[in-house]
């Protein structure tokens, strides 16, 4: 995608990301601003190569309008090299990692000649060269810019989906090929007894738009009940015409956060081999049968350490919104999902400590400040 001229006075950033969340969560909100900021500056995103990309991440950033020049994984290694150019050259610029290996971001810096600046979830240091390391514990969660963007009605939402004005249970089975191979088989054995015991629930069901077509179709045959209504789009508009959120852990969890809706986070235990794991464990994970069985033994541990896996109990360092870690028997956990739903005190008490503990430090008007003066 390109959109240039070259025009060495424009200011050119240069943004790096790897993983459907941060390109969603955080490349979009700081694109936005630096427009917004100086509509002249011309805008680059370099994919990076990552475990968890879906492949349809360059499709997904070229539908940011803010951005100007979209570079694969691929092109962008070979910028690196030396085998391929930008396609926009200037004097004056910034690099700024929003995801991915730090390394990336470094080598981009010194391949441009512009500093290096870093947006990271990680408490200590990412690196030597970096000119600004702006933390999310210090300077605060761009997610929350995010949301901030949102500024739809609900009833924008339903006519544009055709929905039913209906109190919907919301359920995300992940945007990664692999969490969802392994929650939709969990989901369609569940749904049953969902539906037989709660008569008058709608349910909506977003499916990732980097899932495979093929995934998505499968899927949808599999899935073919009234009350399930079965849709693709942006995640906060959903949130924002649901009564409460069944998730895994990750970028859905964050972004209910910000929009106040009560949640109940799923690890389920039952495919280990499934589960995605940085590092060594990672690469061990995926040995034939021996992996299998390391995996087991690692997420069986894990379970037992980690005490918080939904970001509002994180960051409260407190329950606010339910987990549920376990080895998921369809029938068990359709009652708990009812219990859940049906709890409209609870779900109050939730969507206020919620509200209390989501707060806006405005971090993408910080960065922009700082990279673009």
């Amino acid at each position: 995608m390109s959109n240039l001229t070259n025009n060495t006075n424009k200011f050119h950033l240069i943004l790096q990301t790897n993983s459907p969340g941060e390109l969603a969560a955080w490349v979009q909100p700081i694109a936005v601003l630096a427009k917004q900021h100086d509509p002249s500056c011309v805008i680059t995103l370099c994919l990076v190569p990552c475990q968890y990309a879906s492949g349809q991440e360059t499709a997904a950033a070229a539908a940011i309008c803010e951005i100007d020049h979209v570079l694969t994984p691929t092109q962008t290694l070979a910028f690196l090299v030396g085998f391929k150019s930008l396609p926009f050259q200037s004097t004056q610029g910034a690099v700024l990692c929003l995801g991915g290996d730090p390394m990336y971001a470094q080598l981009l810096g010194w391949r441009t000649g512009f500093y290096s600046s870093i947006y990271t979830e990680q408490r200590k240091k990412p690196g030597l060269f970096f000119k600004h390391v702006f933390y999310k514990h210090q300077h605060g969660d761009l997610m929350a810019a995010h949301v901030r963007l949102f500024t739809r009605t609900k009833s924008d939402v339903l006519a544009q989906y055709n929905l039913p004005d209906q109190p919907y249970l919301l359920f995300f089975l992940g945007s990664r090929p692999s969490h969802f191979k392994a929650f939709s088989a969990l989901f369609l054995q569940m749904l049953p007894f969902l539906l037989q015991q709660l008569p008058d629930l709608h349910i909506l069901l977003p499916l990732a738009p980097t899932l495979p077509v093929h995934v998505v179709e499968q899927f949808k045959q599999r899935c073919q009940f009234d009350r399930v209504h079965i849709c693709q789009g942006h995640s906060l508009d959903f949130m924002a015409v649901s009564r409460a959120m069944v998730s895994l852990p990750g970028t859905n969890t964050a972004e209910a956060m910000y929009m106040h809706l009560p949640m109940l986070t799923v690890v389920p235990l039952n495919r280990p081999d499934l589960m995605v794991v940085d590092g060594v464990l990672g690469l061990v994970g995926k040995l034939p049968v021996v992996g299998r069985l390391i995996m087991k033994l690692v997420i069986r541990v894990l379970s037992r350490q980690i005490k918080f896996v939904s970001l509002p109990n994180k960051i409260a360092q407190k329950m606010i919104v339910p987990q549920y870690i376990k080895f998921i028997i369809p029938k068990d956990w359709a009652s708990v999902i009812i219990d859940f739903y049906c709890d409209t005190a609870n779900l109050s008490t939730i969507k206020q400590q919620l509200t209390d503990i989501a707060h806006d430090q405005q971090t993408d008007q910080a960065i922009i400040a700082k990279l673009l003066g």
